[in-house]
């Protein structure tokens, strides 16, 4: 487990075969060395990017505007099914709101998220010219359907990434979180998890991924309204 107070942190996470996820598993399928290999050269890419810190009341409270960004790079001789990204807070810590949020668009958008110092998030989505969307399709801020996310009012916030139709699953994404946490703390440790199924080539079914890492998040500075 790796702990890591840097106010920018970066690594890339090796995945591993997720043994309980196979132990759930009703259907019997038989998975290879070869497989297991291929499945575990993908990586996940995870940046936690500067953080801003505000001391707001009432009620008095510590507010966290959490930046990620996740990147899913998988071996080409395999594709994503889904892609499942948990961040676990501690007991005292609460989601207040997410971004991106599981907006559905027809087409590619440009998802702006700003934060004001209050108590949410603002997301606005911008529609992108077709000639701009073709050009910019594989750029992080392109918005792909097939997203889900959760964890409001929780202690943890999760997104799921979801293949649709016949379109390769492509993860590369900027993820916020806003986060309370109680008045004066200045630091924030989390629990990232990343679980993923993918298939290889010739292989009837899935094959589970896991992928788990520690950090904590220190306060350069608290900002006061």
């Amino acid at each position: 487990m790796l702990e890591e107070p840097l106010e920018q942190w970066d690594e890339d996470i090796p995945l591993e075969l997720d043994t309980g996820a196979l132990e759930e598993r009703a259907e019997d399928i038989g998975l290879d060395d070869e497989a297991v290999l291929l499945a575990r050269r993908s990586r996940l890419a995870l940046r936690a990017l500067p953080s801003v810190w505000v001391e707001h009341t009432p009620p008095p409270q510590t507010l966290v505007d959490l930046s990620l960004r996740c990147a899913f790079h998988r071996h080409p001789d395999v594709k994503l099914a889904w892609v499942r990204l948990t961040v676990d807070l501690p007991e005292d810590g609460t989601v207040l709101d997410l971004s991106p949020d599981g907006e559905i668009a027809d087409r590619p958008v440009h998802i702006v998220t700003r934060y004001g110092g209050g108590l949410s998030l603002q997301t606005e989505l911008i529609p992108l010219a077709p000639e701009v969307a073709a050009e910019r399709v594989r750029e992080q801020d392109v918005f792909l359907p097939g997203l889900t996310v959760s964890g409001r009012e929780f202690s943890y916030a999760q997104w799921d990434f979801l293949q649709q139709g016949e379109t390769p699953l492509h993860v590369d994404r900027n993820l916020r979180a806003l986060v309370t946490l109680p008045a004066g703390t200045a630091e924030l440790p989390l629990t990232v998890t990343l679980r993923a199924r993918v298939t290889v080539g010739g292989l009837l079914g899935t094959v589970p991924l896991l992928g788990k890492r520690r950090i904590v998040r220190k306060a350069s500075g608290i900002v006061k309204p």
